[in-house]
């Protein structure tokens, strides 16, 4: 088959492509999907890089987004059909741990987690095999390069949003670099749920598209002094921030938030480590709260959202996928916006 496959951790000459990676197998309580469109994550260029503490054997397909058509069901699989269009919750869970066992509502907290393109084979491939219970349908609506935008950043996006944050009609909400395939469905989510909402972006070309997804307020990153531009729309600060950078926007975010406010921290693009005033946390009651991907249900549900129009995503580039060398160094030059979507 298909497939793109890192072979050690490094730059992207590491990124190699083929038209002969063996085609997986699929097991009893399994589903085979044809791969019809996947896509290019920040969590990619991690683990291209090399992820903290985790070793993975060589050779490796990367990608979390594995979207396509059911092309082969284990004898265990009795409630999908060959032939059906899908896409996968990206995190399998075990299913025998603490979390799974008493609150499985929660079981992409599972301490034996797996996600794919990191821990297991993604889908940089024309085939992934995958666990039937990790499979949701889509709706006829969405196209399979729209639900690309969906499996990881789109559903970090509404996790954050929707169930950690739970943001509301009035509050304020920020997030830094809009205009990425995380940024994009998080401004459109805050604004329908009625927040104010402001965004970075890093050239000024992107302001007019992110404005049209509902963006209130638009800042360079670059150029603009944020906080300080921020802070005189809003001299109390703002309700809630989403901060997938790290270290070089940490110590702004927190100065940003108001009494009371929430930190939604889901990415290390600039580092793993920031110091936190422990004397300000807790005088102006801060949350901050670390979370990555979600559910099932909440995938489902921002499907819902998705088919009903609400939340349109943006695809900035569709590329082969043997062009996922040349994708990752797109999306590490920030020269494009939205999702970077890759066709086997």
């Amino acid at each position: 088959m298909k497939a793109v496959f890192l072979t050690q951790h490094g730059g992207t000459e590491n990124l190699q492509y083929t038209t002969d990676f063996p085609i997986p197998e699929c097991g009893a309580d399994d589903i085979r999907i044809a791969i019809k469109a996947t896509s290019v994550n920040r969590a990619d260029t991690v683990v291209r890089n090399g992820y903290p503490g985790l070793s993975i054997p060589m050779p490796h397909i990367l990608g979390g987004d594995i979207v396509g058509i059911i092309d082969h069901i284990g004898e265990n699989v009795t409630n999908y059909s060959v032939g059906e269009r899908v896409m996968v919750l990206p995190i399998i869970s075990c299913g025998n741990c603490p979390i799974c066992i008493n609150k499985p509502e929660e079981n992409h907290l599972c301490f034996n987690w797996q996600y794919f393109g990191m821990h297991i084979h993604g889908g940089y491939a024309e085939f992934c095999t995958v666990p039937a219970k990790n499979v949701v349908r889509i709706p006829d609506s969405i196209s399979f390069e729209e639900a690309t935008c969906f499996g990881v950043a789109g559903l970090t996006a509404y996790h954050a949003l929707y169930t950690v944050a739970k943001i509301k009609k009035g509050e304020v909400f920020m997030i830094w670099g809009g205009s990425g395939g995380l940024g994009t469905i998080a401004v459109q989510l805050a604004k329908a749920a009625g927040a104010i909402v402001i965004a970075t972006v890093g050239n000024d070309t992107k302001k007019q598209a992110i404005q049209s997804l509902g963006a209130d307020y638009i800042f360079n990153h670059y150029t603009d002094d944020v906080p300080a531009e921020v802070k005189k729309l809003f001299p109390y600060g703002v309700n809630c921030i989403m901060d997938y950078v790290g270290p070089a926007t940490f110590p702004k975010s927190f100065d940003m938030l108001q009494k009371g406010g929430r930190m939604l921290l889901c990415g290390i693009l600039t580092g793993r480590e920031s110091m936190l005033n422990i004397h300000q946390t807790y005088l102006r009651h801060l949350s901050i709260h670390g979370l990555y991907l979600g559910t099932k249900r909440e995938l489902e549900e921002l499907l819902a959202l998705a088919s009903e129009k609400s939340i349109k995503p943006l695809i900035g580039k569709t590329m082969d996928l043997s062009q996922a060398a040349e994708a990752h160094e797109l999306m590490v030059s920030g020269g494009y916006m939205g999702k970077i979507v890759l066709i086997p």
